[in-house]
């Protein structure tokens, strides 16, 4: 085969444009600091990394959700803790009202005070966090319709007992009992509220559509006492109601303890996660700088040795042979 001038001439071209676009690569590698910039540079890794930031980008949504689910239930466990507080004071006072020594107005001055505590804990039970009830189930907002809505309504109700009308006390649960739930895994969703009838014992009476609750009855009730007089009722059933009433919350609490050390495992495991998956990704798209600058210092030596060679194997004009 004859090989013209213009072969020649053609393959250095083709050749020097090749040397070119390796230390076009080099160089822009260097810049970005990335050994991918788009698909054809490394199919198979370019692939790994889309997987790798997905599957990042479902941690980052998955942290998110523990993270609220955590602020939710340490919010919910306060307010339980200090209900629990509440009956601890109440028990102090119903210990004292029992004792069958004090007059009439001192018994009239705990009732004061159990009122107070009464109030206290319904203050308590419509606690919310960032405008969103703690125990109204998913009824955590009231409606255009239901401006002045609240879960937890003290209210009354006309008895009779000896032909004697008078009114009774009981709070109104306004709530449902559906639960609030957050994904935080693959198809794994996890319940992190507590309805206003879980946390204090709430029932609904169908004859009369009113509420009795362990937790505010025992109040209403130890008030009532009180004001009646009737220390040894207190004595013999409500001492033993409040007993039991604390009981319930320190049960709901530790549920609640139950559920955050689950969330904080799975908080620690994503954050693990997090922490692999950055490093895989740092390894599949991220460029060697030092293994970068010896490649790109090599294709400088080979671009310029070729136009060195270049410049010897171009056709040769009369000024050559003249020298």
């Amino acid at each position: 085969m004859r090989v013209t001038q213009g072969m020649i001439i053609n393959t250095f071209k083709h050749d020097l444009n090749y040397n070119l676009r390796r230390l076009a690569r080099y160089q822009h590698q260097l810049a970005t600091e990335k050994r991918i910039s788009r698909p054809s540079d490394d199919p198979v890794a370019i692939v790994n990394a889309l997987r790798l930031r997905s599957d990042l980008a479902d941690i980052e949504t998955f942290s998110a959700n523990v993270d609220h689910a955590l602020s939710w239930l340490g919010s919910t466990e306060d307010a339980l803790l200090y209900a629990g507080d509440i009956f601890q004071r109440a028990s102090e006072l119903a210990v004292t009202g029992a004792s069958g020594t004090n007059p009439e107005d001192a018994l009239d001055a705990i009732a004061d005070e159990v009122d107070q505590l009464l109030e206290h804990i319904i203050q308590i039970a419509n606690s919310s966090q960032a405008g969103q009830y703690l125990f109204g189930g998913t009824k955590t907002r009231a409606t255009d319709a239901e401006a002045a809505y609240k879960p937890f309504e003290l209210k009354e109700k006309e008895e009779n007992d000896n032909e004697e009308s008078f009114s009774q006390r009981y709070v109104q649960y306004n709530g449902n009992d559906e639960k609030r739930a957050t994904e935080i895994g693959v198809g794994i969703n996890f319940t992190y509220n507590v309805t206003g009838a879980e946390a204090f014992g709430m029932k609904k009476n169908e004859q009369d559509d009113s509420w009795s609750s362990i937790v505010f009855d025992s109040l209403i009730e130890l008030s009532d006492h009180l004001r009646q007089g009737k220390t040894d009722e207190i004595s013999n059933f409500t001492i033993g109601k409040l007993q039991e009433a604390l009981d319930h919350l320190v049960a709901q609490r530790t549920e609640i303890g139950a559920k955050v050390n689950r969330l904080e495992n799975t908080q620690a495991r994503l954050e693990s996660a997090n922490i692999n998956f950055t490093n895989l990704l740092s390894k599949t798209e991220d460029l060697d700088i030092a293994e970068t600058i010896v490649h790109l210092k090599a294709q400088e030596n080979v671009y310029r040795a070729a136009l060195a060679t270049g410049a010897r194997i171009i056709q040769p004009t009369l000024i050559d042979f003249l020298r």
